[in-house]
């Protein structure tokens, strides 16, 4: 009994810990009114290649919100709630396709987000309504649930613990920050959080990305975006955006949409340690709302411009967003036909510095 509370003080001291964060990072300005027109894909990539996935009829995969490669394993959340669905990557097959809507023990209402234990081969899907997660095999067989006291955006798997992601300043939320629980001792060690006024506008968008043994998060209260491992965050970037959405009309109740014309939040990322690339949504723009900016991690060099364009071959991509497969490459999907039965990713894979001409 002694030696189980050591254990259990000892975790809590060293979650405590892992709370401090290194602040000495120098902002970056950037104006998204200096966008260049486009940049080739041979600025950025060594080279692309494509994974072609025998999805079959039963893939009604519409879009992707969430990707994770594991050693044999792809692993897709649907980015219109049509479920989860894993593929064999040795011969592209699918395995299974969760989407076990309803009431049951072993059934959610919506799959909010998703979060891939690699070590155990277990998926966890948070149902926000029900403040719960339910944990499946690879194979789609479900495992066990467990609840959680609050809500959540989005959240990992790391090291035997859940990092929680709650970035909204919302009275309805109770709390808002980062992090880190065990959910069966119901033992948690906060990395971050923000006090300030009870913001009623939410503009969602990808809040974290997962690199092998690291996950890297965007904070939309400072426009940071952290690098959290080895139960510890530290910042990384501080963006001074000149097209910010104000304060003021984070925290009124109703937003006007003269207010938000040509303002901007940021609406994707993609990191690696060589650089980071943004997305940015503008608003009011309606011909082409999106605005990239590619930093240098040790140069705070930075490029703004509006597209990509693919001078390495003649595929085209499906949407604007980019994932993080690992350190050297990242992945987009690519378009195809209603009717086809595969889905194929584009993996592009990272030059060690972008060229720019």
């Amino acid at each position: 009994m002694i030696l189980k509370q050591i254990h259990n003080i000892s975790l809590v001291l060293l979650l405590i810990c892992s709370s401090c964060i290194d602040t000495k990072v120098d902002s970056i300005f950037i104006n998204l009114e200096h966008a260049e027109s486009s940049i080739n894909y041979s600025s950025i990539f060594e080279r692309v290649e494509y994974i072609n996935l025998d999805a079959g009829e039963e893939c009604l995969l519409s879009g992707i919100k969430k990707i994770y490669f594991d050693s044999d394993t792809l692993i897709f959340q649907d980015s219109k709630n049509e479920g989860v669905f894993v593929f064999n990557l040795k011969d592209h097959k699918l395995v299974s396709h969760i989407n076990r809507i309803g009431q049951g023990p072993e059934e959610y209402h919506k799959d909010n987000a998703i979060a891939v234990d690699s070590t155990s081969n277990l998926i966890h899907i948070y149902d926000m309504m029900n403040f719960k997660v339910n944990v499946y095999t690879y194979k789609g067989e479900y495992a066990y649930s467990y609840k959680i006291e609050y809500f959540m955006r989005d959240f990992a798997w790391m090291d035997n613990l859940l990092l929680i992601i709650q970035p909204c300043i919302n009275k309805v939320y109770k709390r808002n920050g980062v992090w880190l629980y065990k959910p069966i001792e119901k033992q948690e060690s906060l990395l971050l959080e923000h006090d300030g006024d009870d913001q009623s506008f939410e503009f969602m968008s990808t809040y974290i990305e997962q690199s092998e043994n690291k996950i890297y998060y965007y904070d939309r209260n400072d426009d940071c975006i952290y690098l959290i491992n080895n139960k510890s965050i530290s910042r990384l970037y501080k963006i001074d955006l000149k097209q910010k959405v104000p304060l003021d009309i984070r925290t009124a109740s109703n937003q006007n949409p003269k207010d938000l014309n040509m303002k901007s939040m940021m609406f994707d990322f993609v990191p690696s340690p060589h650089s980071v690339l943004l997305c940015y949504f503008m608003f009011g723009e309606k011909e082409n709302p999106y605005r990239y900016v590619l930093i240098n991690s040790k140069t705070k060099e930075t490029i703004i411009f509006k597209k990509f364009i693919n001078d390495m071959d003649d595929i085209l991509f499906a949407d604007n967003k980019t994932f993080c497969i690992n350190d050297q490459s990242w992945c987009r999907l690519s378009q195809q036909s209603e009717d086809s039965e595969t889905v194929q990713l584009q993996i592009m894979y990272l030059k060690d510095q972008f060229v720019h001409h």
